[in-house]
């Protein structure tokens, strides 16, 4: 139910200022917007995402949910996949 609460919010953000987050194991957190990911153009339904690590290193990527997972590509080209329980969403008041 959690998974199908998460992809409806995803389809129905209305707000710029409304993203979704969680920790990641730098001690940093992962951070899923909503703005296409210009970094790769071909693939018009991944979204910008980016890891803010403790030590204040920044890495962009892409993402997207696709069966029932969040799936990240970094610009770097590595892959990963996240369980969409993890991450709470974030508005901006």
């Amino acid at each position: 139910m959690k998974k199908i609460l998460f992809l409806l919010l995803l389809s129905t953000t209305a707000y710029a200022e409304e993203w979704w987050e969680s920790a990641n194991e730098s001690g940093g957190k992962i951070v899923l917007l909503d703005y296409a990911c210009s970094s790769r153009p071909e693939a018009k339904t991944l979204k910008r995402m980016y890891a803010a690590h403790k030590n204040g290193q920044t890495t962009w990527g892409c993402w997207n949910y696709w069966s029932d997972q969040v799936h990240v590509v970094y610009d770097d080209g590595q892959s990963y996949t996240y369980d969409p329980t993890l991450f709470s969403r974030k508005i901006k008041p």
